[in-house]
């Protein structure tokens, strides 16, 4: 898988196939903590577009430092994009991600076919708990049992158990401090692309609730919700979250 330069670092991104000229692009963004290899479903199962899914700064395989920003990472993923020459891209995030292809949108709006938020909500507050143990130093490793449905597989979540240990503390704090200090709520109604909000329907992390608001007020949008599935939907049942991304591009002529 490839390497980029963006802004003096190292940045790593997988592709989901050989870049093809006249095709539109999917980018997706990972969320807190996470890397691009959250989306390797998505990366395998959708065609005729070209994927890509980077690990941001501080993650997987990236250089540099994980962020306690949103807009740094705004403008890091737009670096990226321009960086690989996209064009107007079809924008994916994941939770934190979808936080990044939020703000996007609302600054970048012209560089932006479409939106697929997974996850995510127009306001990103964490427990407090969560934080709190993050201060002490203390690893949020127990709170992986919320980020599933209760009939997610146990392979899935012994990966993620894994996965998690080997994030830093560091990244998992400026990541969560950035979450919580996302609020874009007075203006998400400014977004015009077309979006399609994805959310599980056992999400306990950002609850249904979050992308019903979500789907309300931004005007051009649909929603879909994965059965089965937590706030890792696009890992826990790829196969809704793809033929639901597959529908709503399909349904708004995203192809070209």
């Amino acid at each position: 898988m490839p390497y980029i330069n963006i802004l003096g670092k190292r940045t790593y991104y997988h592709q989901g196939c050989d870049f093809q000229a006249g095709l539109s692009t999917i980018l997706f963004v990972h969320g807190a903590g996470g890397t691009g290899e959250n989306w390797l479903h998505q990366l395998a199962g959708i065609q005729g577009y070209n994927l890509i899914a980077l690990d941001l700064p501080g993650h997987g395989l990236s250089e540099g430092s994980a962020s306690d920003n949103i807009i740094v990472y705004r403008d890091f993923v737009w670096y990226f994009a321009q960086a690989l020459k996209l064009g107007p891209f079809i924008m994916a995030g994941h939770s934190m991600g979808g936080a990044i292809a939020l703000e996007l949108a609302l600054e970048f709006s012209e560089g932006i076919k479409g939106l697929i938020i997974v996850g995510s909500g127009a306001k990103l507050r964490v427990n407090q708990s969560i934080l709190e143990a993050l201060s002490r130093g203390i690893h949020p490793i127990k709170s992986v049992k919320y980020f599933y449905s209760n009939r997610t597989s146990t392979e899935i979540i012994e990966q993620a158990i894994i996965h998690m240990k080997n994030v830093p503390i560091e990244v998992y704090q400026a990541d969560f401090k950035a979450c919580n200090e996302f609020n874009i709520m007075d203006r998400i109604q400014n977004i015009i692309n077309p979006a399609l909000v994805i959310c599980g329907e056992e999400d306990q992390m950002t609850p249904l609730k979050y992308s019903d608001y979500l789907c309300k007020a931004l005007p051009h949008s649909t929603m879909s919700i994965v059965t089965d599935a937590g706030h890792l939907a696009m890992l826990e049942q790829p196969d809704q979250v793809n033929q639901a991304i597959i529908s709503f591009l399909t349904q708004v002529n995203l192809l070209t």
